[in-house]
């Protein structure tokens, strides 16, 4: 079950868009996690908010929130052996799942639903969500998949073709945008989500820094990122191997 975390501004990203470093204090002093998916029902509602406490004490039966690569993931404690957890989505008929204690981010200690809040103790009281709401949530998940797959046929296919990809791959890199990302500790959640483009990229030796990427954008899209130390270029897989990614690494070359 992967979480979103919702600001009291009211603003959303995804957990994964926040520095590891800031994750931890992020949770638990300045935003609610948000469940995203129907994993753990019908413990959890897609929708809840989480309210977490420490992850010590652990206690098999208690609800997890732990990193992934893809992001967080809020399951259920079912056992424990040492350093390594056993988590299960209370939805899941597979085998657990093993996680790392160095990556639990702590445990729900209060769910709220709606205006609705309760300890998890008592989460039995909660009402449960219009037996509907599923059902309408997975087509629209569905339709929206078939979409996203379907578009990104047609973008491959366009920027594969020898002359149409060129044409359109020459255009992009044009309209592209790029910033300056600092990759290094911050101190604060501010210094994380608001980089300083205007920061020097280099040590103090004159070196450069390896800790800066470069991001590039076109538009509100990300397209990918670019490693400067190391010359590498992270695109997204939809567009790899296609020509926009050849002529990016020229611009980027050239730059």
């Amino acid at each position: 079950m992967i979480i979103t975390l919702t600001p009291r501004t009211s603003a959303r990203f995804a957990g994964s868009a926040l520095p590891e470093d800031c994750q931890e204090p992020a949770l638990q002093h300045l935003l609610i996690p948000r469940v995203a998916s129907w994993s753990m029902y019908p413990t959890l509602c897609k929708g809840d908010r989480l309210e977490l406490g420490p992850a010590e004490p652990l206690h098999v039966g208690d609800l997890v929130v732990f990193r992934r690569p893809f992001g967080l993931v809020c399951h259920r404690l079912v056992a424990r052996q040492e350093q390594v957890l056993l988590t299960k989505g209370d939805a899941s008929s597979g085998t657990p799942e093993p996680v790392l204690f160095k990556d639990v981010l702590g445990i729900v200690v209060a769910v709220v639903r709606g205006s609705t809040r309760v300890v998890t103790a008592d989460l039995d009281t909660l009402p449960p969500p219009p037996p509907w709401c599923r059902i309408v949530d997975h087509l629209n998940v569905t339709i929206l998949d078939h979409s996203r797959r379907g578009a990104h046929r047609l973008i491959r296919l366009a920027l594969q073709n020898s002359w149409l990809g060129g044409f359109l791959a020459r255009r992009m890199v044009r309209w592209a945008t790029i910033e300056r990302v600092r990759a290094s500790p911050v101190q604060s959640l501010h210094e994380a989500l608001m980089p300083n483009p205007t920061a020097s990229p280099s040590h103090q030796d004159g070196r450069p820094d390896p800790s800066v990427i470069l991001g590039i954008r076109l538009g509100p899209i990300r397209l990918g990122t670019f490693h400067q130390s190391a010359e590498r270029l992270d695109i997204r897989p939809v567009l790899a191997g296609t020509r926009l990614e050849f002529t990016l690494r020229e611009a980027l070359r050239h730059r």
